[in-house]
Formats: C-alpha cells, sequence, structure tokens
C-alpha cells in the first residue's frame, strides 16, 4: 500500500497488507524516493482510489502484468486498463470497494442486487439521524477485533482539519461536565495539531483526561476498543472508532451525509442541523462563508448528550 506518512503502521500491525511505500507530498526528495521504489517493482495489479492527474502521471511510471484499475473519469482512459463507474450515491467505504468488480463476480452481483440500495447515502438532514438500521452486511464492515468495553468511558474527539467542521469548545466542555456529573470518565483525543484545543478544554474543565498528541492511528484504535462510546465531529476520530466497533455520536456541520462520509458502523447517530446552506463545501472551510457558523453554533450540550444516551 502506497499512503501517506503515519497511516501504514496502522495497516502491517493489523496484518491488512504486508509492505507500506509512506508518500511524502510535501517533499519533492520524498515523493522521488516513493516514485522510484514503486517503480522499481512489476506489480500484478495496482488500485488507485485517486482521481488526480497527478496520480494517473505516476501511473505512466509504474508497471502492472495484469493492468490498473481507477475510476472512470472522461480523460482518464490512457492510463487504466480498467475503469470503475463510481457510485457516487453510495457511501465512501462501498466506493473503495467497488474496485475490486472488476476481479470479483459476487461482489460485482451485489453492487447489483435491489437489497444494496439500503445502504445509499441518506440524503436528510434530519437530528438525530439514527445509523443502527439498515444493519451493514458483515462483508463490507471496517471493524477489526472484538471490544472490551468499559460502559463509563468516554471519548471527546473536538478537532478536525478544518476549522468550521469542529462543534464548539464550549459545547465539548459543557458536554465534558454533564458527562462528569453522570459518573463518566471522559478522555479527550486528538492528532498532535489538535493538542492545543483539548488543551484548552482540559484546562477548563477538571478531571478530564488529556490524551491528544499521544497515540497514532494504531493506537487510537487499540484506546478505542476499550471504551463506551466517543462524541466527535465528522473526523478522522469517527472513522478510527468505527475500525474498533466503538459506539459513536458525530456531530455533522458544514458536510452532510449524502456527500457519503458518515460513520461506517451500525452504533452511530449522527447529530445536525437542517439548513438550506449544508453542504457549504466538500470537506468544509476555514470560515463560515456565511459568517454565521450556524449548523454548529445552534447544537446544544442536551441534544449531544441525549444522543449519546440512545447509543448507549
Amino acid at each position: 500500500m502506497a499512503c501517506r506518512p503515519g497511516l501504514g503502521e496502522f495497516f502491517v500491525k493489523n496484518h491488512l497488507v504486508d509492505e507500506v511505500i509512506e508518500i511524502d507530498k510535501r517533499s519533492g526528495t520524498g515523493r522521488k524516493a516513493a516514485l522510484s521504489q514503486l517503480a522499481a517493482n512489476e506489480w500484478d495489479v495496482i488500485f488507485v482510489p485517486h482521481q488526480s492527474l497527478r496520480t494517473a502521471l505516476w501511473m505512466t511510471r509504474l508497471r502492472a502484468r495484469r493492468g490498473k484499475v481507477a475510476f472512470h473519469s472522461g480523460w482518464n482512459f490512457p492510463f487504466y486498463k480498467w475503469r470503475v463507474v463510481r457510485p457516487a450515491a453510495y457511501p465512501e467505504a462501498l466506493r473503495q470497494l467497488s474496485l475490486l468488480t472488476p476481479f470479483d463476480g459476487t461482489l460485482a452481483e451485489l453492487f447489483g442486487d435491489e437489497n444494496f440500495a439500503r445502504l445509499l447515502s441518506p440524503e436528510s438532514q434530519a437530528s438525530p439521524f439514527d445509523f443502527r438500521e439498515p444493519e451493514i452486511p458483515e462483508w463490507a464492515s471496517m471493524q477489526l477485533g472484538t471490544r472490551g468495553a468499559d460502559r463509563q468511558r468516554v471519548f471527546l474527539a473536538p478537532g478536525s482539519v478544518w476549522p468550521t467542521k469542529r462543534w464548539t469548545r464550549r459545547g465539548f466542555e459543557a458536554l465534558a461536565q454533564l458527562l462528569l456529573q453522570r459518573g463518566f470518565q471522559v478522555e479527550l483525543v486528538g492528532s498532535p495539531a489538535e493538542k492545543a484545543l483539548c488543551d484548552e478544554i482540559a484546562v477548563k474543565v477538571s478531571g478530564v483526561i488529556n490524551r491528544a498528541g499521544q497515540t497514532s492511528l494504531n493506537g487510537l484504535v487499540e484506546l478505542f476498543a476499550g471504551g463506551a462510546a466517543l462524541i466527535a465531529n465528522d473526523s478522522g476520530a469517527m472513522h478510527a472508532a468505527a475500525v474498533a466497533g466503538l459506539p459513536t455520536v458525530a456531530i455533522f456541520g458544514p458536510t452532510v451525509l449524502a456527500q457519503g462520509f458518515r460513520p461506517w458502523q451500525n452504533a452511530a447517530v449522527v447529530v445536525q442541523r437542517k439548513l438550506g446552506c449544508r453542504p457549504c463545501g466538500k470537506h468544509g472551510a476555514l470560515v463560515c462563508p456565511l459568517g454565521t457558523h450556524e449548523c454548529m453554533e445552534t447544537i446544544s450540550p442536551g441534544e449531544v448528550l441525549a444522543a449519546l444516551q440512545s447509543v448507549l
């Protein structure tokens, strides 16, 4: 697997791949070294989930005996032997799996089955939106291993790469207080870039445990395997919880479920606002285009706590 730095350890440790080649896109020498390593081998099949021209140009340097597979685009026919029509109406996990259909007849049949339509990405902006039905089939599950849950241990992940995807800091602070009052152990998690935000919450709320910046992706999944639930924004922590099978309350703001990036597990509830301005982008933004950030500012701690109680 070729991936950005920091992700490969998780896939190797969980025996999902045999080898990882990490590509630092921010470094010219890093990209060159990774490309040289990839080009030095002759691969059997290469699957390419990325849809960029840069990645397609990389493919001209790589050899694959059986061919290369990517999503269909009007311009990329010179680069790939198989081009799969990306099933945009489905969640991202299923979009990625669809790349296997040229080699897996059973999977191809499943994508054509009328029952499969139950897993379409919901258009609804209703809140709370409960994902416990219909169940994700086992063959499409992201969960690895089993959990040994502590029923009183709740994780809060207040960060996100995009500022507009973050629920308010005061919301997380008030929620942490409510959870502590109810006897829960509250633990903050986040990347090194999100540590400052978690530090601010920890200062305001006495009694929370701050683990921000202390775990790798693999360590975060292992940590989540021992908890009762996670409350997070539409972020990487939400997806790590799906891998761990950790029940999740996800708070969605500028993004919507129809875009396909739902929490990919059954034990999940999404809290959101029905607004005409949503979505305001594919990933969120640095600032709210309207200057109100209404999608996050109007969500109350009590509303999120109620969603958590339903998940638990």
